[in-house]
C-alpha cells in the first residue's frame, strides 16, 4: 500500500499469550494519535515471537494472532520463542552443600517452569523500521515497546529525519536511554488497556448492566414508604 510521509506506522512488541488483545480497538487507538497528529495511519505491524508445538501457551497464542491477522489495519511479523535451559543448577548445589541440604530433596520442591526467549523479533523490527524510512514510506513512527535493544534504531531513523512516538501502559518497564530518545511519550492509562484488552460488546454490556442497576436502586429509593 504507497504512503506519503504524512502517514503514521505504528510498530509493537507485545506478546499475546498471556494476553487478550482486541484488534479493532488497537487500530481505533492508532488512528486516533495519528488523526491527532495531522496525518494517517498507514497500517499497525504486530511483533511477536511464536510457542514451539508443544508448548503450553501454543494453542491459545494461535488463536489470538490469527484473530489479529484478520483484522483490517494490522499485519503479523513473527519471529519464534526458543526454550531457555535452566542455569542456576550448580548454584543450587552450591547452596544445598553450605546449608546441608540434601540436593534432591531440595529440587523436590521446586517446579521448574520452561522460560522461552524471543528470537528474530527485534531483528524484524529493526529493519522494518529502517526500510520503510529509508523507502519513504513514513517519517513518523509509533512505537510500543520497552527494549533498550531499539534505542539504537531508534536513533538511526531520527537521523534520517523521522520522529519517534514512544507509547507503553503506566508502570511498564521501559528502557531509561529508549525513553529519552523517543519525540514523544505517551503512558497507556488503565483506561486505555482496559479498551484495548476487552471485547467492546462485554464493555457495552457491563455499562448497560451497571445503568440498569442505578436506576433500580434510584427507583427504590423514590418509592414512598407505605405507613
Amino acid at each position: 500500500m504507497p504512503a506519503s510521509s504524512s502517514n503514521r506506522h505504528p510498530w509493537l512488541k507485545v506478546s499475546v499469550g498471556e494476553v487478550h488483545i482486541e484488534g479493532e480497538e488497537l487500530v481505533s487507538w492508532f488512528s486516533m494519535s495519528a488523526a491527532r497528529m495531522g496525518c494517517g495511519l498507514l497500517r499497525c505491524y504486530w511483533y511477536d515471537g511464536v510457542y514451539p508445538e508443544g508448548a503450553p501457551l501454543r494453542h491459545r497464542q494461535r488463536a489470538e494472532l490469527d484473530k489479529l491477522e484478520e483484522c483490517p489495519g494490522i499485519q503479523l511479523r513473527l519471529g519464534h520463542l526458543q526454550a531457555v535451559p535452566f542455569e542456576h543448577k550448580e548454584q543450587l548445589r552450591s547452596a544445598a552443600r553450605a546449608a546441608e541440604v540434601d540436593y534432591s530433596h531440595l529440587m523436590s520442591h521446586f517446579k521448574l517452569e520452561t522460560r522461552y526467549a524471543q528470537k528474530g523479533v527485534d531483528t524484524l523490527m529493526v529493519l522494518d523500521m529502517l526500510r520503510f524510512v529509508q523507502q519513504g514510506m513514513t517519517k513518523r513512527i509509533i512505537l510500543v515497546a520497552g527494549d533498550r535493544d531499539l534505542a539504537e534504531v531508534v536513533r538511526e531513523v531520527q537521523n534520517m529525519g523521522a520522529t519517534v512516538l514512544l507509547a507503553y501502559p503506566k508502570g511498564a518497564p521501559v528502557a531509561g536511554e529508549l525513553a529519552s530518545l523517543a519525540d514523544e511519550r505517551i503512558v497507556w492509562s488503565a483506561d486505555v488497556l482496559g479498551r484495548l484488552t476487552t471485547r467492546r460488546n462485554d464493555r457495552l454490556a457491563e455499562l448497560i448492566a451497571k445503568v440498569h442497576n442505578e436506576t433500580k436502586l434510584l427507583a427504590d429509593g423514590a418509592q414512598t414508604p407505605e405507613l
